[in-house]
């Protein structure tokens, strides 16, 4: 049963890895070339509907940083 959970775990990993190496390439490529995809206004728009739930929009937020 621990090797499965290893397994899991570095499997996970590797995905957030991965996702997190895209977001940075599409940062940089929407910096340089103009690109349909604009994470940034992404991520703006994600903590701005955070922002407008209020308090307990606040708390949404600061416990997705968290898990980060």
């Amino acid at each position: 049963m621990a090797d499965v959970s290893s397994t899991v775990n570095s499997v996970v990993g590797g995905v957030v890895s991965l996702v997190k190496g895209l977001v940075v390439l599409f940062v940089f490529a929407n910096i340089i070339y103009p690109t349909g995809f604009d994470p940034v206004g992404g991520i703006i728009d994600l903590v701005g509907a955070f922002l407008d739930g209020g308090f307990a929009g606040l708390l949404a937020l600061l416990l997705l940083v968290s898990f980060l």
